[in-house]
């Protein structure tokens, strides 16, 4: 066996299981939209009683009061995938918002987590807006609560990092995550107190679902960011670079009697190879840190040499 027939001697191509399943958040958009798509052909060819909304969507998906005390529980998930059918401005922002924030979030924390962040956030804003309208019958509909779960999330990993927005679709401003999460947070807050809760019905925008949101995004920074690992117990790092089976598999071993080598060029190549191979062993029992500055240059001139 050669020098670089070794196995700790090799490096193994860097491979990513999770990008050959694709994104994630491409995914989620797609499927959004598909509904959003439903949505309007089911408006024309089987409108309601107002003539617009087809209303068997809303009746079985949209999450309500109503429809829960109906034990349709499965709505605290399914409303975030339906949006306003009367203009394309609900699901404009929270396309954008999922895209551009996904892009960034996925790669730094994995697939399984970030569904993990946008699901657990549209939950949590589900059911906050279930606890303040039990009794109530006005649907919410929209992914808001989960755009702003890893709104929220990206503002407490990047807080410092600028960020230009664009107001209104059009007017641009640079701000830094962490404003603009207080700010957000206090318009919602602001909106919950002042609007929602007071039953203004020129005013319909789920504020509570929205700080359900933020919450998960909160609950998701605070107790699961910092864990290794993701939701299934596998871990989301990937290294830049993928390094050598040699060197991953390095742990700490007991300490070893220091034996010294020294490649003498008169020695035949087989004597050579013999005193490779013992040093090489020694990576393989005691980690490539193991071995002393005489025994590296050893190898690294054994290297040369056996070339």
């Amino acid at each position: 066996m050669s020098l670089y027939d070794r196995p700790y001697m090799r490096e193994t191509p860097g491979t990513d299981p999770e990008a050959s399943q694709g994104s994630i958040v491409t995914t989620l958009l797609v499927v959004t939209i598909a509904v959003f798509v439903l949505q309007q052909v089911l408006n024309v060819f089987f409108p309601g009683p107002s003539g617009y909304d087809n209303s068997f969507l809303s009746e079985w998906f949209a999450l309500s009061g109503e429809n829960f005390r109906q034990l349709k529980v499965w709505t605290v998930i399914s409303y975030g995938f339906l949006h306003s059918t009367q203009g394309f401005f609900h699901i404009l922002g929270n396309m954008l918002g999922l895209y551009f924030l996904g892009r960034i979030l996925e790669p730094m924390i994995g697939r399984e987590r970030f569904l993990l962040i946008y699901f657990g956030s549209m939950l949590l804003g589900g059911l906050v807006y279930l606890g303040l309208h039990y009794n109530g019958s006005i649907p919410v509909v929209g992914a808001s609560a989960a755009v702003f779960g890893i709104m929220t999330l990206f503002c407490l990993m990047r807080p410092e990092q600028p960020i230009t927005l664009l107001l209104f679709f059009i007017i641009p401003i640079t701000i830094k995550p962490k404003w603009l999460l207080r700010i957000l947070a206090g318009v919602s807050i602001g909106g919950l107190l002042l609007h929602e809760l007071p039953g203004n019905p020129k005013y319909i925008m789920a504020h509570s679902a929205h700080l359900g949101g933020i919450i998960g995004g909160l609950l998701y920074f605070k107790f699961l960011h910092a864990r290794p690992g993701n939701m299934f117990g596998r871990s989301t790092s990937q290294p830049a670079v993928e390094l050598p089976e040699w060197f991953k598999r390095r742990k700490q071993s007991p300490v070893t009697r220091e034996v010294t080598y020294k490649v003498n060029r008169s020695t035949s190549r087989s004597e050579l190879q013999e005193e490779v191979d013992r040093i090489l062993d020694k990576i393989n029992a005691s980690g490539f840190g193991s071995l002393s500055d005489s025994e590296k240059q050893t190898l690294d001139s054994a290297k040369e040499i056996l070339k």
